[in-house]
């Protein structure tokens, strides 16, 4: 019988991250870069972001907190995934600060977030907009950081995951993330990439563990932007019919997987509690009050305050 580890135990929390191979690995991991010691090639770290719209502000904090505490270096691999691409992308272009900002400031706009505007709910040409013009996102230094560094895409035709390597200088990165945040119910078209197009990552690969396991990480960090738990496997009402009404034009392939998307994220999340051969540490709110489309300030600047406040005092 398959051993099946409680979500639970996987939670980094205050007073029992010490417990936590994966932390520890973690600081080691940064104490031999830091001396330029070739043994952390040894600890082969990956670190995935989850999705989930404006909720995805707890990882903005969560890798704020890295970043100050000195960690922005340790992860061989990053993985985003949806929301969690563009906070993945300033991250590793040293602009974390300016990225949570994005949510606090032209996120929670109407030019953003509009249930009125039923076929483009969320905008995402506004988004590119900003991620170009507004607060640029610095594409060069990412290409030049040590992190590897791949984004989920779900393929218009079939429905079916793939993950793009950021430093393929022949995508553009911003293309790239707009793509993987790109909800089909929500947002009425796909996006270009080396003539190929591309939708939201989740639906195809929701929690891409089988992508690190497969690169021969050892030590994974998974950052979920909601409370840990197993998704209903029938998406809700609203969105049945928000892909009855909207998603026409989109193909049978996608249309399948975009209900279906919640069924692949359980699958991972049951590969992720069989692990027995490798650390893996989850980060997630113990609440979340926001929903994937809230656009609370106040609420917004609280969760990502205490996702910074976490990451700092487990890896102080």
């Amino acid at each position: 019988m398959l051993f099946m580890q409680p979500l639970d135990r996987l939670i980094l929390k205050k007073g029992r991250a010490d417990n936590s191979p994966l932390v520890r690995s973690l600081l080691s991991k940064k104490k031999l870069l830091s001396k330029g010691n070739l043994e952390h090639t040894r600890i082969k770290t990956a670190l995935i972001i989850g999705g989930g719209g404006m909720r995805a502000v707890f990882s903005a904090g969560a890798l704020r907190g890295f970043e100050k505490s000195g960690m922005a270096d340790v992860f061989d691999i990053v993985v985003g995934v949806s929301a969690g691409s563009p906070i993945c992308a300033y991250f590793l272009s040293g602009q974390t600060t300016l990225g949570t900002s994005i949510y606090l400031e032209e996120l929670a706009e109407n030019k953003f977030i509009n249930l009125a505007r039923v076929s483009k709910i969320m905008d995402i040409d506004y988004l590119d907009s900003v991620f170009r013009n507004v607060k640029p996102l610095d594409q060069k230094h990412i290409r030049s950081s040590r992190s590897k560094f791949y984004v989920t895409v779900t393929d218009a035709k079939t429905g079916k995951g793939e993950l793009l390597d950021m430093k393929d200088r022949k995508i553009d990165i911003i293309d790239a993330i707009c793509a993987s945040s790109a909800l089909p119910i929500i947002y009425n078209r796909t996006i270009t990439i080396k003539g190929r197009q591309y939708c939201d990552g989740a639906i195809g690969n929701g929690i891409p563990i089988d992508f690190v396991l497969k690169k021969g990480c050892t030590d994974i960090l998974i950052i979920l932007n909601n409370a840990l738990g197993r998704k209903s496997n029938s998406p809700p009402l609203f969105e049945k019919i928000f892909a009855r009404l909207y998603m026409k034009k989109f193909s049978p392939g996608l249309r399948t997987a975009t209900l279906a998307r919640n069924r692949l994220y359980n699958q991972s999340l049951e590969k992720i509690q069989g692990l027995t051969n490798v650390n893996v540490g989850i980060l997630t709110p113990e609440e979340m009050p926001l929903k994937r489309m809230s656009r609370d300030r106040a609420k917004m600047r609280q969760v990502a305050e205490k996702a910074e406040d976490l990451v700092q005092e487990i890896f102080q």
